[in-house]
């Protein structure tokens, strides 16, 4: 039987570090009381972490991931799927990082199913997942 590893519970709080050595760890972000700032630690070739919304109904914080420097910055996107369906908005649609500094990603207000995965080349973050909520999740340069 190989390795297990419980998941990283990351705290309640308005700032969370990850640790480069819970690379390839679970992550499970709980309902949150206040926006949480989610620091990625420096780029190193072969990190990589997952990101799951672990509330019991929608939450009404957000999320900033962030790699730190508009040098360490994301490739690729996220799906969000409209969680208010039927409200005349679209209900799935792609969301970009520019691919050349954009190395903030704000999710807000992330219901069940939110899952964002991140993996770094040694200098930038390959990001990709679902982003489950009413409002469209962003990305923006530091």
């Amino acid at each position: 039987m190989g390795l297990r590893f419980n998941p990283v519970a990351v705290t309640d709080a308005a700032t969370y570090t990850v640790k480069d050595y819970n690379s390839g760890v679970l992550h499970v972000v709980p309902n949150l009381t206040a926006d949480i700032t989610i620091s990625l630690p420096t780029a190193a070739d072969g990190l990589v972490y997952e990101f799951w919304y672990g509330g019991a109904a929608a939450d009404a914080q957000d999320w900033l991931i962030t790699t730190g420097s508009d040098t360490n910055y994301f490739k690729g996107g996220v799906l969000h799927i409209d969680a208010d369906a039927n409200s005349a908005a679209d209900e799935a649609v792609p969301v970009y990082a520019d691919g050349n500094s954009n190395s903030k990603l704000t999710v807000l207000t992330p219901e069940v199913g939110t899952t964002v995965k991140l993996h770094c080349d040694g200098t930038n973050w390959y990001v990709n997942g679902p982003v489950v909520s009413a409002t469209a999740p962003s990305f923006a340069d530091q």
